[in-house]
């Protein structure tokens, strides 16, 4: 199979699935399918050489299919056991309690493992995941489930999606980049990259011209970004050429696209804002002028963000679309959010803190993160900006800091005990 774009590298990553593939069938006797999705199931995977040994980035997305289900937390540690197996890190090991020194592109290598039964695929949510899941993944061992899916079009895909990958990679970007210098070079290029790639989906999902890969987006987008985004275009008009010049880097990663990664990210912060302000004022329906107004729309974006999901969520259990109605059911998933993350909170050893917070976490987690990024620059912190940040994270989560190193921190921590559990 093609997993990247050397034939050496296969091989490397050939050797991986066998195993990855024979520890999950023993471990997990139940196991009906495995698929490989992400970059790569495409043969884009990034991959790099280091003394004649081939490197792999981020992780491997393996979705398996069960006959009868286990936990979120027995499939993490099966998958965490596995990686260090292989080498590499394990997921639990990696990301808390969040550290950023530990974080470096050679050691944070993971195996990311999803586990859900043929009833599952059935009432999977319109996401691009999903969507790549039943139409570009590979088959690395048992029955071809993968009809079971919803066939949603790419080009139904909600905008919510592209809101939400923006916002997830504008945390990774506070969340690995460190004013003590912390962060690992190459570790925090692939996360500037991650920012990037964001910016060019949320982008052409507005634009309805979004295809799966990462080359055969970045493509469309350099060809159409002047033409579809003009005032986009003004404000950012080198955004199309970064986006290229990193994503090339991500598929084959040897160099550095700068060894000043700092400027990189600096640069890269500024784009994913603009990009972020045009998006979120289409997704919206508002005109969004600066960073405060996104905030404010981040905070109060339930409707928008989550309905999308929970039109297909009451179809699932009830056969059929509710309309309108199901407006009526958004304090419901508010409240449910709350309380799964609550649970989490506790696990991790969080069990004092019980502040009632009127939204859901994920919204209240997302509008400081606006201020938290926005509040640094290249010659300082803006203080009125960070104190901003710090209250409405406070909201969810026990902030003991006043300084932005360590806020980003507890940040990292209050996004990881949101979207790490089962959602």
């Amino acid at each position: 199979m093609k997993y990247t774009l050397s034939k050496q590298a296969d091989k490397k990553i050939e050797g991986d699935m066998k195993f990855i593939v024979e520890e999950i069938k023993k471990r997990i006797p139940s196991t009906i399918s495995i698929f490989l999705t992400g970059g790569f199931s495409r043969g884009e995977g990034p991959i790099k050489k280091i003394n004649g040994k081939f490197y792999p980035y981020n992780d491997y997305d393996i979705q398996i299919i069960v006959q009868k289900k286990i936990s979120k937390e027995e499939t993490d540690q099966i998958a965490s056991e596995i990686s260090q197996k292989l080498g590499y890190g394990g997921i639990n090991e990696i990301f808390y309690p969040f550290k950023k020194e530990n974080q470096n592109i050679k050691n944070s290598f993971y195996i990311d493992l999803k586990c859900g039964s043929p009833k599952d695929l059935t009432k999977l949510l319109p996401r691009i995941r999903n969507y790549e899941l039943r139409n570009n993944s590979k088959l690395l061992y048992g029955k071809d489930l993968r009809y079971l899916i919803p066939d949603y079009k790419l080009n139904k895909i909600p905008f919510a999606e592209g809101a939400k990958l923006l916002l997830d990679r504008m945390s990774q970007m506070v969340e690995y980049f460190s004013l003590e210098g912390k962060h690992e070079k190459e570790c925090l290029t692939y996360f500037i990259q991650q920012a990037y790639a964001a910016c060019c989906t949320s982008l052409l999902l507005l634009s309805r011209k979004y295809k799966i890969g990462y080359l055969k987006s970045m493509k469309i987008l350099k060809r159409t970004y002047q033409k579809d985004f003009p005032e986009l275009y003004k404000n950012v008009p080198r955004l199309h050429l970064k986006i290229e010049q990193f994503i090339k880097w991500k598929i084959n990663p040897q160099k550095l696209p700068n060894e000043n990664v700092e400027e990189e990210w600096f640069i890269a912060k500024e784009s994913i804002l603009e990009v972020s302000k045009y998006f979120f004022s289409r997704f919206l329906g508002t005109k969004i002028k600066d960073e405060t107004e996104l905030a404010k729309g981040i905070y109060n974006m339930q409707r928008q963000f989550h309905l999308p999901y929970l039109r297909e969520m009451v179809k699932n259990k009830f056969g059929i679309y509710f309309g309108g109605l199901n407006v009526l059911l958004l304090p419901f998933v508010s409240l449910a959010l709350k309380w799964k993350y609550y649970q989490r909170l506790k696990q991790n050893g969080i069990k004092k803190f019980s502040v009632i917070f009127e939204k859901s976490p994920d919204l209240i987690i997302f509008a400081s993160l606006i201020f938290l990024i926005d509040c640094i620059n290249d010659d300082g912190i803006d203080e009125e900006k960070l104190k901003k940040a710090k209250k409405l994270l406070s909201k969810v989560y026990p902030v003991k800091s006043d300084d932005w190193e360590n806020i980003s921190v507890e940040y990292a921590n209050a996004y990881i005990a949101f979207f790490m559990q089962k959602l």
